[in-house]
Formats: C-alpha cells, sequence, structure tokens
C-alpha cells in the first residue's frame, strides 16, 4: 500500500497559473480519504503553497516548496511544523552573486520570494534575454548551485537540493519508505523526486527544459 503519495503543481495539478481543476480537487481528497499522506512538491515557496491549497480542504497536506528546500506540514501560519534543509556556504555566496549581478542589469526584475534559491521572473521577451544573458555570463563563477531554465522563469537552487533530497527528509519525518511512496510530475525538476519514490508518474511531459549544474560534487544523477 502507498502512504505518501506527491504531487507537483504546475502543469501537473493544474496549468501554469491556474487553479485545481474540480476533478483534480475530488482526486486528492478521495486519496486523502484512503489514508495516504498527500504531499505537493514545487519550485513555488511554502507561503505561496499554503495560501493555495487552503482552498483545497484537505485535512493535513504536504507542502515541499522551492524543489524540495522547505517543507511545511499542514496550512497554518505561523506553521505547527517547517524545516529549512541546509546547504553550503559557496552555494550562498553564489545566489547573493547572482542576484547582485542581476540587479545592476535589470533592476525591476521581480523575484519570487524564496527562503533559499534564487527565482526571477521576467517581464516580457526583452527581459528575458538580459535575464539569460547575464546567467550565462555569471554561470561559470558560480559554485555549488543547479541553474533550471523554465519557459517562464530561472531557478537556481542549492546543490544537494532537490525534490529527492526533500522527500528523503520527509519520508524519514513521517516514516514513509520510498517503496511506499508515488510521485507524480512533469517537468526537469521532478525527476529527482522520480529516482526517490518506489512508483513515478509522467504527466504532460512536453520538450524538456535545460539545467545546468556548478557542483562541487556530482554524484547525484540528474537529466538533462
Amino acid at each position: 500500500m502507498y502512504k505518501l503519495i506527491v504531487f507537483d503543481l504546475d502543469n501537473t495539478l493544474c496549468e501554469l497559473g491556474r487553479g485545481i481543476t474540480p476533478e483534480n480537487l475530488a482526486l486528492l481528497r478521495t486519496l486523502e480519504d484512503t489514508g495516504a499522506r498527500i504531499a505537493i512538491c514545487s519550485g513555488k515557496p511554502t507561503y505561496y503553497l499554503c495560501g493555495f491549497m487552503r482552498q483545497v480542504g484537505m485535512k493535513n497536506p504536504v507542502l515541499v516548496g522551492e524543489n524540495g528546500a522547505v517543507i511545511q506540514l499542514g496550512v497554518d501560519l505561523p506553521p505547527k511544523a517547517y524545516y529549512v534543509l541546509p546547504y553550503s556556504d559557496a552555494a550562498k555566496r553564489s545566489i547573493r552573486m547572482l542576484r547582485a549581478a542581476l540587479d545592476e542589469v535589470l533592476p525591476d526584475l521581480w523575484y519570487q520570494p524564496n527562503v533559499t534559491g534564487l527565482t526571477p521572473f521576467p517581464r516580457d521577451t526583452a527581459q528575458f534575454d538580459a535575464l539569460t544573458a547575464c546567467v550565462e555570463k555569471m554561470r561559470p563563477k558560480m559554485e555549488d548551485v543547479l541553474i533550471y531554465l523554465h519557459s517562464d522563469c530561472y531557478d537556481i537552487t542549492p546543490c544537494g537540493i532537490t525534490k529527492k533530497s526533500g522527500l528523503a527528509f520527509l519520508g524519514k519525518l513521517l516514516d514513509i519508505a520510498p517503496q511506499e511512496t508515488i510521485c507524480v510530475g512533469d517537468g526537469v525538476n521532478d525527476y529527482p523526486m522520480f529516482e526517490y519514490a518506489g512508483h513515478a508518474v509522467g504527466v504532460n511531459v512536453k520538450e524538456p527544459h535545460r539545467v545546468h549544474h556548478n557542483c562541487a560534487d556530482t554524484g547525484e544523477a540528474l537529466r538533462y
């Protein structure tokens, strides 16, 4: 029996920027009624996921934000249980360095309010081009970070923090083994959690997005 069922959010449970459909809302509630814990694992911050999932009406959802970096149990604020995975000083320096470089080139660029990594969202094609040029220029100088290119943003996350590491932490916290876990997702940042799960389901899979790594230790398998 599967005890933990994990869903990516955008383009998995719902279309990008849209709410969860009534059919998927009913599915989540039905799955929770079987006794399984339901988790949302996303690149979005847990604060965003908290507001999003409050309307779903589930008993005790698990929120895994920032590609596995931050974990929250339930949707209460302040959270009853809240965890941030540790990451290296080198990654912190790289993220600060990239933010400073971007502030010079694009002072009005909008950033997702992360706890750990950096997620800039360009407002138009010109900003996206300038953002990409800056990231590519700075990439050789950055250490210990993963750089995900999505259709609407970049995710710059610390090496060693992925949806796989977040779910591994969660599994130990809830005493649920990988073999008792199902993961459902659509994108390249979901591949690590697919590797973790006893059963993985890919949905709406389109052209893969790019990911670069500037990691001191590249032992963990990632798909490109």
